[in-house]
């Protein structure tokens, strides 16, 4: 029998293009990575561990570290971590052409072929990973052919074959997350490193903190899955709207080991949807106090969940200190909220966001315009109730996004069935959901998309916990911002122009930004 080396090399693309001049926050830890290494690390494989978002020369990193591997395995979301992903693969594969590959993630699930058709992987992990990636490590280890391997697509005789279907399983069928892997100190550094950089993904700092004394932040998936049925999400085809989660007491237990072992300050859940059941969340708070564990924490949660949550539950999540709950509005019409499936009481979502407003727990509020087949009227519409629910709670987010086809969706298919043309390769999937730089690639009509933006800058300039210039300056402006936005007058935006000549006077400007290009070849 053939020895085989039982290293395993693991790597994270980056979320965004870093010649943009932005990143993402720091706090965003490589959990993908650390779910699917439970099972080989407590099998003794060795597991390498690469990130790019900390290591600048990831791919040098990369091709060595592969010298002698068993296998390399990378897993991407949406958006330019597909592209990185494909050019970190594509060397992989050049360098060592006999080496296995394999892909996972919401992206490869939903698109295995274009991974295998082009090469840049042998095999692609489908849903959920754990149980999979450990099978395909031993498969590997002992030279079994991947195709008996449940839950994978692979290429045999030129066609894309799926494998046995994996059902979703609970978190008590894995091994212990590997933290020993995360070099957690490399990403506090980060955090609390000064940047003139654009921070994606920062929320508004809770407690004492403030961005000249910022937080160790800290993140953790406690659940996998979803129960909705929303049809712009891929999670109902890949999870069958299946919910799995750690129990709540044992889930804060937890947490306070991980706070006393990496002195984080900010918990930010990845959950797709953290607060589903309430008995959960109810026992994860109670622990959470009991152990009086010095953080603050934020996660995912419906509108009609807040609104099925008993008072007492409420309660428990301003006093575990919960800042911030990201909320799916998506719509502000009746019927897109029963075309969509979301099945929101347009009603409810004012009370549910003043629900949190009022026990400072900050409610990020998002929506979404241009649906496949929707109207002007409802865009009109979610455009409105939108500023409306801004005015009235100056500390909650309620941003308004441009519809994306996300492929392995019911609306995918709505879309490309009025003319959406997809991306055919992995640099244009790589850049199509940059809401900021390609915003102009929305099909919304040109009116439409003038009111988005003067919004979206309204918006911004009204936040409560805006820091950028002086007090006053800040307080005249907002005031103007309030008006427009209770109104819904977006002529004449002075504040917008003031704001704009402040940032340029105090050279704040970001680097213009600049699609990338594509490698050679790829």
């Amino acid at each position: 029998m053939i020895q085989r080396s039982k290293k395993i090399v693991l790597f994270l693309p980056h979320r965004a293009d870093p010649t943009r001049g932005e990143i993402f926050s720091a706090d965003l830890l490589p959990l993908e990575l650390l779910q699917i290494a439970s099972g080989p690390a407590a099998a003794g494989y060795e597991v390498v561990l690469i990130d790019a978002m900390i290591d600048p020369d990831y791919m040098d990193k990369l091709l060595e570290a592969c010298d002698g591997a068993l296998l390399f395995a990378s897993s991407c979301i949406l958006g330019y971590q597909v592209y990185d992903g494909y050019l970190a693969a594509k060397a992989v594969r050049e360098r060592y052409p006999n080496l296995p590959i394999v892909q996972g993630g919401w992206f490869p699930s939903v698109i295995p072929e274009m991974y295998l058709e082009q090469g840049v992987a042998d095999a692609v992990g489908i849903g959920q990973g754990e149980l999979t990636f450990m099978d395909v490590c031993e498969a590997v280890l002992n030279g079994e052919d991947l195709a008996n391997v449940p839950g994978l697509a692979v290429m045999r005789d030129g066609k894309v074959v799926y494998t046995d279907h994996r059902p979703v399983v609970g978190f008590d069928a894995f091994e212990p997350v590997p933290w020993h892997l995360l070099e957690y100190e490399r990403y506090a550094e980060l955090q609390t490193r000064p940047t003139r950089l654009k921070v994606r993904h920062r929320f508004p700092l809770p407690g004492h903190w403030t961005p000249d004394n910022p937080p160790r932040g800290f993140s953790h998936f406690s659940s996998f899955g979803c129960p909705e049925p929303c049809t712009f999400c891929c999670s109902p085809a890949l999870t069958g709207r299946r919910w799995k989660a750690i129990p709540g007491k044992q889930l804060a237990e937890e947490i306070a080991e991980l706070q006393q072992r990496f002195k984080f300050d900010v918990l930010r859940f990845q959950d797709a949807n953290f607060g589903v059941a309430e008995k959960r969340t109810k026992e994860f708070c109670e622990t959470l106090v009991d152990l009086q564990v010095p953080i603050h924490w934020n996660g995912t949660i419906e509108i009609e969940t807040i609104m099925r949550y008993k008072v007492e539950t409420r309660d428990l999540l301003q006093e575990s200190k919960c800042h911030l709950l990201w909320l799916g509005a998506e719509t502000g019409t009746k019927e897109m909220q029963e075309r969509i499936k979301k099945h929101i009481d347009i009603d409810h979502i004012s009370v549910a966001i003043g629900e949190l407003a009022k026990r400072d727990i900050i409610p990020g509020t998002f929506w979404i315009i241009g649906y496949p087949g929707e109207t002007r009227e409802s865009m009109e519409q979610t455009l409105k109730i939108a500023a409306e629910i801004k005015h009235r709670y100056p500390i909650a987010g309620s941003e308004v996004y441009p519809f994306r086809p996300i492929p392995g969706t019911e609306d995918f298919d709505h879309a490309v069935k009025l003319g959406y043309v997809p991306p055919k390769d992995f640099h244009e999937w790589g850049k199509c959901f940059e809401y900021k730089y390609n915003s102009h690639n929305t099909p919304l009509p040109a009116d439409i998309r003038h009111t988005w933006s003067r919004y979206n800058n309204t918006a911004a300039i009204y936040d409560k916990h805006v820091t950028e210039g002086a007090p006053w300056m800040r307080d005249v402006l907002s005031k103007i911002a309030g008006w427009r936005l209770k109104h819904g007058d977006y002529r004449f935006p002075i504040e917008q122009k003031l704001f704009d000549l402040y940032v340029r006077a105090t050279r704040q400007t970001q680097p213009a930004a600049q699609d990338y290009v594509p490698a050679i070849d790829a």
